[in-house]
């Protein structure tokens, strides 16, 4: 069974940066041919453009991690940048807040902070964040497709497993991400 993942930090590879031990998508790798295009801290268009550098169809199942529809889009973050697990880290309100105040001589973050703090508009971002995630279901089409996402799109029961099994790969701790592997092994066979 060959299986894509695609999504943010909740599917990304965390093992690059955290070794202590294995995240779910590392214990799917384990079991199953997978391939894996999740990456830390990006928004929907980048989990879309994941999903479109890939023939779907190669694959038997998808499983994707639905992101917050409040990241902006970016280029260049402006203090992850040489993180090697965010290196492709788009812009979160909160994330900025937190190093701005850190970093205020970073203009880069400075000028992310204002946007947040005088443009941000959460209607244009909940609708560019629907109409982003209608097209990757349309590149998944009618693949077997499974969500791992804290959000209206995602497993009922993932944010309880979050909050119960907090920790740094994936967001869980250990016992957590075998609880995601659990389940999720469950839907493959």
């Amino acid at each position: 069974m060959k299986i894509l993942i695609a999504g943010d930090s909740y599917a990304a590879d965390c093992s690059v940066k955290y070794t202590d031990y294995k995240g779910w998508p590392n214990l799917i790798a384990d079991s199953f041919d997978t391939t894996n295009l999740a990456q830390a801290g990006v928004g929907q268009f980048k989990i879309f453009k994941q999903l479109k550098s890939v023939d779907v169809n190669s694959f038997d199942v998808v499983i994707t991690s639905y992101t917050s529809p409040y990241r902006v889009h970016t280029q260049n973050h402006p203090i992850h940048f040489d993180d090697v697990l965010h290196k492709n880290c788009d812009l979160l309100a909160n994330d900025i807040e937190y190093f701005y105040k850190k970093y205020l001589s970073n203009e880069s973050l400075r000028s992310a902070r204002n946007y947040f703090k005088y443009h941000f508009d959460t209607e244009y971002y909940d609708t560019i964040y629907d109409l982003l995630v209608k097209e990757c279901d349309k590149l998944i089409g009618h693949k077997k497709h499974i969500r791992v996402s804290k959000l209206k799109y995602g497993l009922q029961n993932w944010s309880d497993i979050i909050l119960k099994n907090k920790g740094l790969v994936n967001h869980l701790s250990k016992n957590g991400n075998i609880i995601v592997y659990d389940e999720i092994s469950k839907v493959l066979i």
